[in-house]
């Protein structure tokens, strides 16, 4: 898949229908669209920045079943 600059992108477009300085405006926020759709494909695309494991001291499996009462006395 072709990666296209920001001027390609501007130049494959074509915009009807309102003054010059609406097409610039229609023209800015499209492109704007383009590059950030491509940024955010890459991030989900791309390895996570983070490594958490679902060892047991992360679950905490060991904890009691009554914890929620024996920590709150008077409930």
């Amino acid at each position: 898949m072709k990666i296209y600059s920001e001027e390609e992108i501007q130049q494959l477009l074509t915009v009807t229908g309102g003054d010059a300085e609406d097409q610039a405006a229609a023209v800015a926020v499209v492109t704007a669209a383009i590059l950030e759709s491509r940024r955010l494909g890459r991030i989900a695309l791309g390895k996570p920045s983070s490594s958490w494991h679902k060892g047991q001291s992360v679950l905490r499996g060991d904890m009691a079943s009554n914890w929620h009462t024996s920590s709150r006395p008077g409930l």
